[in-house]
């Protein structure tokens, strides 16, 4: 895939318990706010297909997760996801185009999900899809660090926002999307994450990065592969949003060039990766 155009923006302000975008209302809809923070108009003029990053989508309830921990004032965090999928496309241009709309709600790793599907549709036969639109946004809410808190998963949240356009092309490749059961769905085991890595030689590869010691150790033998990446110290955990959002990052730092693994872990078992070529920009 090629990518044509991208927009990102992340937290840069810290306060309690999150890394803040400066100016990002906390009222108001998502969409609406995210708009003006950046200014995104979309218009689209050929057969495409739009692809919603979430994170959470479930009461935690349902998904069992306060039975693990034994307390019960878990957080209720329901999804809006359609409802903002459904605005973003109202506020698109040229909107008679969209030929397929899907919501991606596979946690933090959303963002290669997404680009797994969208590498689908642009290489399907028929030709029906000429360009993928994904849009990912994380406005930290107290719900989503009340969640990390209760489960004693150290990590820092963040907000963060990403748009990314897509054609055929060679910049995004061997895009990979895995599921690997595992007891507990906050620690993936290092036999799966080592599958990752590429058969060809890399100058960087961009870890996941979470910050607790198991996954730090689950990363240890792609963190060996080239110089390592991460991002989530600086911006926070962003979420559904973060490996888009993160390649956003990438794509606009001149120090790093060349091949780039870009890898993702996300609750529940699921991870991916891809390859990107910085030759384009």
């Amino acid at each position: 895939m090629r990518i044509v155009d991208y927009h990102s923006v992340h937290g840069t302000e810290q306060r309690d318990g999150y890394i803040a975008i400066p100016g990002l209302s906390r009222e108001g809809s998502s969409v609406s706010e995210f708009r003006k923070l950046t200014n995104l108009d979309i218009t689209l003029t050929r057969p495409t297909a739009f692809l919603y990053v979430d994170g959470f989508s479930i009461s935690q309830s349902e998904a069992g997760l306060n039975a693990s921990t034994g307390d019960r004032k878990m957080p209720m965090l329901r999804s809006g996801s359609s409802y903002i999928a459904h605005e973003w496309l109202y506020r698109m241009k040229g909107r008679e185009h969209i030929k397929h709309v899907n919501i991606i709600s596979s946690t933090c790793a959303a963002g290669i999900q997404a680009l797994w599907e969208a590498d689908k549709l642009l290489k399907c036969p028929s030709g029906t899809i000429e360009e993928v639109i994904i849009i990912g946004a994380e406005r930290t809410t107290p719900a989503t660090i009340q969640l990390f808190s209760e489960l004693n998963i150290p990590v820092n949240c963040g907000d963060g926002f990403a748009y990314m356009r897509l054609i055929p092309g060679i910049d995004i490749s061997q895009v990979q999307w895995k599921f690997a059961f595992n007891n507990n769905p906050f620690q993936f085991n290092k036999e799966d994450i080592d599958t990752l890595a590429p058969g060809c030689r890399i100058g960087y590869v961009k870890l996941h990065g979470t910050g607790t010691s198991a996954n730090t150790e689950a990363e240890s033998g792609l963190a060996q592969l080239a110089t390592p990446i991460e991002y989530k110290s600086k911006i926070g955990h962003t979420q559904g949003v973060s490996s888009l959002l993160e390649t956003c990052i990438l794509l606009d730092d001149p120090k790093v060039k060349g091949r780039i693994l870009v890898t993702a872990n996300g609750l529940g078992g699921f991870y991916g990766a891809f390859l990107l070529t910085k030759q384009w920009h």
